[in-house]
């Protein structure tokens, strides 16, 4: 079974995980194609930086386009639907699993206002992060991982309505040792990425590392600090185990049965 482990260090966005899959190995060219097929903007920042402190790869998509004051729940469903409908049917609903564990999240964040209407803005969220979304989505498909996992990781708590949000998102991730990183360093919809579509695990001598790659929230100084890493390999199958009831990113499955 190929599969991705996700290592966060302290920072992590959604563009950060592209940009380490990118360092991996998924050509830039080919997320470009992906991009035009779902009839949105090619453009994006894609930077490697082997001389710095980690060799790690910056990723960015910059603001594009008009917005509205508000983002909802029903705005992401809607801009989801149109872009995965001319690029990958097959992915509208592995967006909704991202989706309902970032509006909970935010619902909790945003006490003044009910859950129906929670402005996604409010918490850091903007148009860009769906297409932060299908692009991870589309490197996983490209390397052909089949399923996706996280390190487990200790977190404070929230002081800002992002931190707040990301704190609440991240129901599964607690871990007992280790730093804790603050819920302020990791992006709410970085946070219902890996909470909606991996599950929490850790990474021992049963997985079979292949290859290592780390994506960067910095163009020029990447550092232990600002870097998460990603691992790509394969478990070993011993019979009915943890491993052989997995979450598949692109299934239905709710997550494992621990």
């Amino acid at each position: 079974m190929k599969a991705l482990f996700i290592r966060c260090y302290g920072k992590l966005t959604a563009d950060m995980m592209i940009g380490g899959l990118i360092d991996m190995g998924v050509p830039p060219v080919y997320l470009k194609s992906k991009l035009k097929e779902a009839g949105l903007p090619d453009h994006f920042i894609e930077k490697p930086n082997p001389k710095a402190q980690i060799s790690a790869h910056y990723f960015h998509i910059p603001p594009f386009g008009e917005k509205p004051l508000l983002l909802k729940q029903a705005d992401i469903f809607r801009l989801w639907k149109e872009i995965t409908v001319k690029g990958a049917p097959e992915w509208e609903e592995t967006g909704w699993k991202v989706f309902s564990r970032l509006t909970a999240g935010a619902s909790d964040a945003v006490l003044d206002i009910p859950a129906d209407v929670v402005d996604l803005r409010r918490v850091g969220v903007s148009e860009e992060n769906l297409v932060s979304l299908y692009l991870f989505l589309a490197s996983l498909d490209y390397l052909e991982v089949e399923s996706l996992f996280t390190c487990p990781f200790s977190i404070d708590e929230g002081k800002t309505e992002a931190g707040k949000a990301s704190a609440a998102i991240l129901t599964d991730a607690v871990s007992t040792v280790g730093k804790d990183v603050s819920p302020e360093d990791i992006h709410p919809f970085a946070a219902a990425m890996v909470e909606g579509l991996s599950t929490f695990l850790p990474m021992d001598g049963r997985f079979l590392v292949d290859r290592s790659a780390y994506g960067s929230s910095s163009a020029e100084k990447p550092t232990g600090d600002n870097t998460m890493a990603e691992y790509l390999g394969y478990f070993t199958d011993r019979g009915e185990s943890v491993f052989g009831r997995h979450m598949k990113v692109f299934g239905t499955d709710a997550g494992l049965d621990l």
